[in-house]
């Protein structure tokens, strides 16, 4: 009630004598836990010790914090601390906004020793024609709102036209529950920034972008690292400390992939090679090893991935088209139940996961759906350099309720260097094979899959490489199911690590029309589809792709 009266006398108090209200900022850092899966219960606010500038026209690596939402009238502001409000305040994503010149090329290649592929020239046109993609406003149609987040932005805009743009997602249109159904939420390009916990998407919403150059980028790191006075020298010899506050850091990249860490888990006694890494989580401590000097001095951009994800979409009837999502110690999106309808396109994923999930077991799939979806596009999107898997649906018994898995299309992606490709599984409460959980029209057509088990996750302790893994699981009851057009191109691993029973139903699935290009592995490795088939040459390849594919477009050994 008081603060009802003290509106009613400030406003009264505005139209009367003309009063303008300066803008207030606020000085909060806290944000609050969200989500209902294990990676979001264990996000927190990174809390460094690092002095930062709270000033919301900074674009340097420091952390912009939240601003007091506010109401504009023709003669000035009202603050929104003094209004009640039945709509709820949303968690505060912290972000940090970067200046666009200081990201440089990515550099996507890790392993120079890779047998060069057969699918070079498609996957070069694919990729561009993914990064060269149209803005949003181009591919879908915008019935609500538009509202617009530049970094040359203000947090005091209304955000619905390029030039009163927001800054980040700061503002009071993601703070205070504005966004609804219909409206669309476009990133400048060539923008970037930074989170310290992941966004959760708004049911309804489009997130894509406008302008000119890079996708607009968004990146699970505080800061760029590459200075050197973040950087201390130990008590030990060319062993580095860094201070980042996080549960975990899963990923450190170095100029976009000139060097990518090496996570050891025993100790600084394991830290022997340059890229080493050991994080200390009670002392708040990356220790890296680097004989060259202050690694921040050595690189232009040291990226820590935080455990995060990026984008939560835990909503239906949400679209991210456009974006670019790196480093980030756990997933690009996660998606889990009640996320039907969901879209993602023309995206850049790379360079995720790492962060420890239990044990040794780390975090690290690029797009992820977990437990049951309806309706679900992923198109023309690049991932890359993923911990574990490119592009996933997976679950598992959830309180006596089995999922269902449908109308689900991964179409016309590239994915490369990740240790899966495609992985799908839904468990029976532990057991293996015969899964109860229904899959229908499941369509894996046109895409990419290059160079599994070649990428940054070689280091995992359990080293794969497949280009589709569905591990042991059958699924009698499923049907117009569809793996065609693909091309599946050189792997360290088992092309297809599929264990079913041999001669098990395993309901329908049409499996035709792939090209497979593969050679030499450590123990001739071919397919594993109720059968495990070796591959040694072009004769026992065929053999081996016949099992799963009973009418390939074209099997080619790579001597």
């Amino acid at each position: 009630m008081k603060k009802t009266v003290a509106l009613l006398l400030a406003v009264l108090l505005l139209l009367c004598c003309g009063c303008s209200k300066t803008n207030k900022s606020a000085n909060n850092t806290s944000s609050k836990k969200t989500g209902s899966n294990e990676v979001s219960s264990a996000e927190k606010t990174d809390d460094s010790g690092e002095n930062q500038d709270t000033s919301s026209t900074d674009t340097s690596d420091n952390v912009i914090h939240a601003t007091e939402g506010q109401i504009t009238t023709s003669d000035g502001f009202v603050d929104m601390e003094f209004i009640e409000t039945d709509e709820p305040e949303e968690e505060t994503t912290t972000v940090v906004v970067d200046n666009p010149v200081d990201t440089l090329k990515t550099k996507w290649q890790a392993d120079a020793t890779v047998t060069s592929g057969k699918t070079d020239a498609q996957a070069t046109a694919l990729r561009n024609k993914i990064l060269n993609a149209p803005n949003t406003l181009e591919n879908y149609k915008i019935t609500g709102t538009k509202y617009y987040v530049s970094p040359k932005g203000n947090n005091n805009n209304d955000g619905k036209s390029p030039k009163t743009a927001v800054k980040d997602m700061n503002a009071s249109i993601f703070r205070m529950n504005l966004l609804k159904p219909g409206d669309a939420v476009l990133f400048e390009r060539g923008g970037v920034w930074r989170f310290t916990t992941g966004y959760k998407c708004k049911k309804g919403v489009t997130y894509g972008s406008y302008g000119t150059g890079l996708k607009p980028r968004f990146y699970g790191s505080a800061k760029n690292y590459a200075n050197k006075d973040y950087w201390i020298p130990s008590n030990m010899k060319n062993i580095w400390k860094l201070t980042v506050a996080d549960p975990d850091i899963g990923i450190l990249v170095f100029d976009h992939g000139e060097m990518v860490g090496v996570k050891k888990l025993n100790g600084l006694v394991a830290l022997e090679k340059n890229g080493d890494f050991y994080y200390n989580k009670n002392q708040d401590t990356i220790y890296l090893y680097y004989d060259k000097g202050n690694p921040g001095s050595k690189f232009k951009d040291i990226e820590a991935g935080l455990k995060m994800a990026l984008f939560k979409v835990y909503d239906p009837d949400i679209t991210l088209d456009n974006l670019c999502l790196k480093y980030t110690g756990t997933f690009g999106v996660d998606l889990d139940t009640g996320a039907d309808n969901s879209i993602i396109t023309n995206c850049e994923i790379g360079f995720i996961g790492g962060a420890i999930q239990s044990g040794t077991t780390r975090y690290g799939n690029g797009i992820q759906f977990w437990n049951g979806v309806n309706h679900h596009i992923v198109k023309n999107n690049w991932v890359y350099q993923c911990y574990d898997t490119g592009i996933t649906w997976q679950g598992d018994y959830n309180n006596g309720v089995f999922d269902v898995y449908k109308n689900i299309t991964y179409d016309s992606n590239l994915v490369e260097y990740c240790c899966l490709s495609f992985e799908f599984w839904h468990a029976n409460n532990g057991a293996t094979y015969i899964s109860p959980a229904t899959v229908d029209n499941f369509k894996m057509i046109n895409n990419i899959s290059r160079f599994a088990g070649y990428g940054w996750g070689r280091q995992r302790p359990d080293p794969t490489g497949s280009h589709i893994c569905g591990w042991q699981h059958m699924y009698p009851t499923a049907k117009g199911n569809e793996i065609s057009g693909n091309s599946f191109d050189t792997c360290t691993n088992y092309m297809v690590n599929w264990r079913i029973q041999v001669g098990g139903n395993n309901g329908e699935w049409n499996i035709s029309n792939n090209y497979w290009y593969h050679g030499k592995t450590v123990s001739n490795q071919g397919l594993i589809y109720g059968s495990w088939t070796n591959a040694s040459d072009l004769t026992s390849l065929k053999a081996a792709v016949a099992i799963f594919d009973k009418n390939p477009a074209k099997v080619e050994w790579i001597s």
